[in-house]
């Protein structure tokens, strides 16, 4: 059958939607079904070749820079006398209220954390 020779305006909307739909979920198949049949395809070559899907695909190799597990917490150096709770480790950019006292005139060290 031709796909080109169907006349679509025969159907209404919802036959036309479930047209859509079922074509959508062939799709989904055959691409599943594809998949299916190249992933066995791999493992029959690495398995020709004595070695694993890993080792073909280049997955067992660690990586050259170990990951990142924990970050340390840096323990605030400056603190607003006027809100306590507000403070800053000194990394980074000036929290607003730092860059407002500095504007003001007042210096760094008067925020030292003792």
């Amino acid at each position: 059958m031709n796909i080109d020779s169907i006349d679509l305006s025969q159907f209404s909307i919802e036959e036309l939607e479930t047209l859509i739909k079922r074509a959508e979920a062939s799709i989904r198949q055959a691409k599943a079904k594809k998949a299916s049949e190249l992933r066995r395809q791999v493992e029959l070559t690495a398995e020709q070749l004595g070695i694993s899907v890993a080792e073909l695909l280049g997955l067992d190799k660690p990586s050259r820079k170990p990951a990142r597990t924990t970050t340390s917490k840096v323990a605030p150096k400056y603190r607003n006398p006027d809100r306590p709770e507000q403070t800053w480790t000194g990394r980074g950019q000036k929290p607003v209220w730092l860059r407002q006292r500095l504007e003001q005139g007042a210096r760094l060290e008067d925020f030292l954390i003792s």
